[in-house]
């Protein structure tokens, strides 16, 4: 008896702790009743993203940070982190085994822990795409779980998921029965789906080999891609490439993307946006490119930034068709009104999609389904349309041929016309072409007077820079001579005096007068006059030298009217031009020679020193209009090559622009003000050069200076031609 009490007393015991457990899981336990299936909604389901995709099993059921999703059904977006779902069942019903099912089938790993005992013990089930159906126990896209709860008792399961697209887990729980009736009615609405897409793409393909509008063929491309990315949304492209985790891992990303192209494609087309607006049309090209993008993005293993992407590109060209299909139809563009009743039905059904995540409206079948209900609605609207669209271009064709027919005559009888007054015309208009002729002709000899009279113009300038360094070169020397010839006639006529005092010497005073010399010798400094003479008469031979040098470098750098080709010091020339240009040459400005050894060269002397003189005064030029005046440097470099000299004359200046550069050799062009050049400088340099059949080249970037490298023949062809001339043999001689 007291046994049987003790025992009593016991159960009582375990009966109210099972209750008091039941009593603390009540608010986060789904029941699941013998009725129909339950979706589990946010305030069922605690989640915890694992961003470090490493916790194992034994550490989640420890943590106490999962929470409530804020969405009725969880969203989790697009996330690299290893996402952990919570929830209790509480078994209300007869059967021993309850049926769990995740209704996406685009998540890529899902692995369902459950107990398998009263004692703590679990084990697991995996699904998702990346798991052939045929692993799966009732082989069907949609993850279906059979786990064993009896009857009035709870088990707490955690669910993991890992995916790189959308992570939207909406769960049903319930028995058997309920669970595979609603996987049917689903399986049954996409069938139709199929159907329907399947119907459209035949039915259009025939209209197509009516009509021959390739319209029909962007609208076919349109159904199939839109209808194929619906089928791999819905988990059905295992049925295409099985096992393949390469293709299963992209096929969501790339069937969108390929779909989002052809509606892009298609309502190009369709709305006419190339001849209606250039610019928007431009805009959908763009949008179709970005599309392509991600396909690229896909194939490298981007997933999650490609899906992003996807849905950024595809919320900005939805509203963009919508809010142009708007215009044309105010417009009173026709077909426009059609697409844009069928486009407002697909928005419509995206839209119901989203706020169905967050609670707004409830999750069920038909809001699960709502976007093959849309794309089906605008499918066959838009079928209507285009048919519609159709009729109309026909009419607008037939109006055009006759308006086409009826402009034709009126042409014909305008060109008959025409033709009389055009005859007269073609007269009168060949008298005044003669005469242009002759007004051009007379413009152009001016325009080459012109021409001769700038070209005279820059040699004079070259002519004034030439006599202003001779003025300042000769000055030298001879302010040199001029300034020692009055100090030499002082020395020479204090010679004189005492020469005049030994004159007047005789017997009678020979005494005292030499005593009066020898003072007069002491007071002049007798031996310091001597010493200044020769030192003034050096002076004077010096400056005689110089000037006789000037006057030998001008004969040779003024050699212009020699018209023969000659061999010349390429160095004497480039000394002579530098030296004619020391009057403007600054203070603070290096002139550096890096000579080497070179050979003598077949050249027109006096041009050639044209060219270093225009040159090197560009260049002097750019260093003075430099803003900060530093320790500044021309640099001259010569070398041989083969059978060519280079010549390099780099400056410190303030550099070419890249479009000051391209046109620097064009004749009449100077970045001087008005008045200040004439635009030849170069121009004749250039010429002077190819006269030589050499080249120039300019080598400059802005802020670091400019470099001229000029490129010439050590034996001219003139003289290689005359040379060569030689050799051969006459038909005289060879006789």
């Amino acid at each position: 008896m007291r046994t049987i009490k003790r025992y009593s007393i016991l159960c009582m015991c375990g009966m109210l702790a099972m209750l008091s457990g039941h009593a603390r899981a009540e608010g986060d336990t789904t029941f699941v009743t013998q009725n129909a299936a339950v979706l589990l909604d946010h305030s069922r389901i605690s989640i915890f993203p694992d961003i470090t995709q490493t916790l194992p099993f034994q550490k989640i059921r420890t943590l106490t940070a999962f929470r409530h999703p804020r969405q009725s059904i969880p969203n989790l977006g697009v996330t690299s982190a290893t996402v952990w779902f919570r929830f209790t069942l509480f078994n209300q019903s007869n059967e021993q085994r309850l049926l769990v099912s995740v209704r996406n089938a685009n998540l890529n790993q899902i692995r369902l822990y459950y107990p398998v005992s009263n004692r703590g013990n679990y084990t697991y089930a995996e699904g998702g795409d990346l798991i052939p159906q045929t692993s799966n126990q009732y082989g069907h896209q949609h993850n279906l779980f059979e786990v064993p709860i009896p009857p009035y008792s709870y088990r707490t399961l955690y669910l993991r998921v890992n995916s790189n697209g959308q992570i939207e887990v909406p769960i049903y729980a319930g028995t058997f029965d309920h669970v595979i009736a609603m996987i049917n009615r689903d399986d049954v609405t996409f069938g139709i789906y199929a159907g329907i897409i399947l119907i459209m793409i035949f039915y259009n393909l025939f209209l197509y080999f009516t009509v021959r509008d390739k319209s029909y063929l962007y609208y076919i491309g349109f159904i199939f891609f839109v209808g194929f990315a619906q089928f791999c949304l819905q988990g059905q492209a295992d049925l295409l490439w099985g096992a393949s985790s390469f293709m299963t891992l992209r096929s969501v990303n790339w069937s969108i993307a390929l779909a989002g192209i052809a509606t892009l494609l298609f309502s190009r087309v369709f709305l006419r946006t190339r001849e209606r607006t250039p610019v928007f049309d431009k805009v959908l090209v763009g949008f179709i490119i970005m599309e392509a993008c991600t396909i690229m993005l896909t194939l490298f293993g981007a997933y999650n930034v490609s899906y992003i992407l996807l849905d950024i590109i595809a919320f900005l060209y939805s509203f963009a068709l919508w809010g142009i299909a708007i215009k044309f139809t105010l417009d009173g563009f026709r077909p426009a009104k059609f697409f844009l009743i069928a486009w407002s039905f697909y928005l419509l059904s995206v839209i119901l999609y989203v706020v169905k995540d967050f609670g707004v409206i409830p999750y069920n079948s038909f809001t699960a389904n709502i976007l093959l209900i849309g794309s089906s609605v605008e499918i066959a609207l838009l079928s209507f349309a285009l048919a519609d669209t159709i009729n109309v271009f026909r009419k607008e064709k037939e109006l055009s041929q006759i308006r086409a027919l009826e402009a034709s005559r009126e042409k014909e009888q305008f060109v008959k016309e025409q033709n009389t007054i055009l005859e007269s015309r073609i007269n009168e208009r060949t008298y005044k072409l003669q005469q242009l002729n002759m007004e051009l002709k007379t413009a152009l000899d001016h325009l080459k007077h012109t021409q001769s009279q700038l070209v005279d113009a820059e040699k004079m300038a070259s002519l004034g820079q030439l006599t202003a360094g001779i003025a300042h070169e000769i000055n030298n020397p001879i302010n040199f001579v001029k300034s020692n010839i009055k100090p030499l006639q002082l020395d020479i006529f204090e010679i004189k005096k005492l020469i005049k005092e030994y004159e007047q010497i005789n017997a009678g005073n020979l005494s005292d007068k030499l005593d009066e010399i020898r003072q007069l010798r002491e007071k002049m400094e007798f031996e310091y006059i001597m010493q200044e003479i020769d030192t003034l008469l050096t002076g004077i031979e010096d400056g005689a030298t110089r000037t006789a040098d000037i006057v030998k470098g001008l004969r040779s750098f003024s050699r212009v009217h020699e018209a023969e080709v000659k061999e010349a010091d390429i160095h004497e020339g480039i000394d002579t031009t530098l030296m004619l240009l020391s009057n403007i040459v600054p203070p603070n400005l290096e002139i550096v020679k890096n000579y080497g050894k070179l050979p003598k060269v077949s050249c027109y002397p006096g041009k050639l020193n044209q060219v270093f003189m225009n040159i090197l005064t560009n260049s002097i030029q750019a260093v003075k209009s430099k803003p900060h005046r530093d320790r500044d440097r021309i640099t001259i470099t010569t070398k041989r090559s083969r059978n060519q000299v280079v010549i390099s004359m780099a400056d410190t200046g303030p550099g070419i622009p890249e479009d000051v550069r391209v046109k620097i050799f064009d004749p009449f062009f100077t970045t001087k003000g008005v008045g200040e050049g004439t635009g030849l400088g170069l121009s004749i340099v250039y010429t002077i050069i190819e006269k030589h059949s050499g080249k120039i080249e300019v080598v400059s970037q802005q802020g670091k200076g400019a470099e001229f490298i000029l490129t010439l023949p050590i034996k001219h062809p003139e003289l290689a031609r005359d040379s060569l001339s030689e050799r051969v043999p006459t038909s005289n001689s060879s006789q």
